[in-house]
């Protein structure tokens, strides 16, 4: 099964709506990783699953969100509250205590997929404001396959294709 993540656009709705209307129907759940600066009515959040992200000024979005389903759970928060500017400590001390399968942030605008104790944390980028050794693509959003025998993650750029090398697979 697969999951979209997508994350600080900063405004930028247009490439939010591009995305959802690329994928509606044919992942199992799209999350949005905060900073959107968008309002938590806007009918974007009927399809994605958003958080907060610390320049999101609406408080109706929450601070972050544990996802089960059949094939997975999923521990998303943009990042701000657990410093993960700084390191990915308190992110993990959480997702430890939840038991959770994937941890997934945005707020540093670098793409990222690692494993760390059994657990896949993923970063999608940002889609809007890229930073880092991948900021020359322009933005980027992340596509999670979920098997039984592992994870599968491609990244991909605002013109929806994916990113040749950025393909990562990890086993359970």
């Amino acid at each position: 099964m697969d999951y979209l993540f997508v994350s600080d656009a900063h405004g930028d709705r247009e490439i939010l709506v591009k995305i959802r209307d690329a994928y509606r129907g044919k992942v199992r759940a799209m999350f949005y990783n905060g900073d959107s600066e968008l309002e938590r009515s806007d009918e974007l959040f009927n399809d994605y699953l958003p958080v907060i992200g610390n320049m999101d000024f609406d408080t109706m979005f929450p601070d972050d969100r544990d996802y089960r389903d059949d094939d997975v759970t999923i521990f998303q928060t943009h990042g701000h509250l657990y410093q993960t500017e700084l390191n990915l400590n308190r992110l993990r001390q959480t997702a430890t205590q939840k038991g959770v399968n994937v941890v997934t942030s945005g707020h540093t605008h670098k793409l990222g997929a690692e494993m760390i104790d059994d657990q896949l944390y993923l970063n999608p980028g940002s889609i809007s404001l890229p930073k880092g050794r991948y900021a020359h693509l322009g933005g980027t959003y992340a596509i999670l396959s979920v098997t039984p025998a592992g994870y599968t993650v491609q990244f991909y750029t605002r013109d929806l294709k994916p990113v040749e090398g950025l393909r990562a697979t990890f086993e359970h």
